[in-house]
């Protein structure tokens, strides 16, 4: 695979790692803004799905990977917050479907991955296959819910 530079910002916030690439805004107010969050545990998808639907439109739940992309073939979402280390579909191999689908779409709809590997290659391989923005979880839900601001 042919590395791509892409990352445009990386900081450390909050005791987390936050990449971010070119941002392209799309200025849909958060409030309306229609998430999938996809991550396995049931706890972490918990927390932040009570998170999320405190602040935008509607948030809908994958469990997997695979999960993620049926959903996404059958709906229109403004984001995708995608844990990478999951069962069945790891959220890379799901990214890559998804932006494979995307050919036949009229937006490029914001990735932002997360995942507990800190130290891993993840972040990287995150961002070379097209994923917007990388979180490295503990992340505090204020810093993920700033992040999503700048994309949406």
């Amino acid at each position: 695979m042919e590395k791509i530079e892409r990352v445009c910002w990386e900081e450390n916030i909050d005791s987390c790692i936050v990449v971010k690439t070119e941002i392209e805004k799309r200025n849909i107010p958060i409030g309306e803004a229609k998430i999938l969050l996809v991550e396995d545990k049931l706890s972490n998808r918990k927390t932040i799905e009570i998170y999320l639907r405190s602040r935008v439109g509607k948030v809908e739940i994958a469990e997997n990977g695979k999960e993620a992309i049926e959903m996404f073939a059958n709906n229109q979402y403004d984001m995708i917050l995608m844990d990478l280390q999951m069962p069945i579909m790891g959220g890379i191999e799901a990214a890559q479907h998804i932006r494979e689908m995307e050919v036949d779409r009229a937006y490029r709809v914001p990735i932002i991955a997360f995942s507990a590997n800190y130290f891993s290659s993840d972040k990287e391989t995150s961002i070379e296959i097209g994923m917007d923005a990388y979180i490295s979880k503990p992340f505090q839900s204020k810093t993920l819910f700033n992040l999503m601001e700048e994309y949406i």
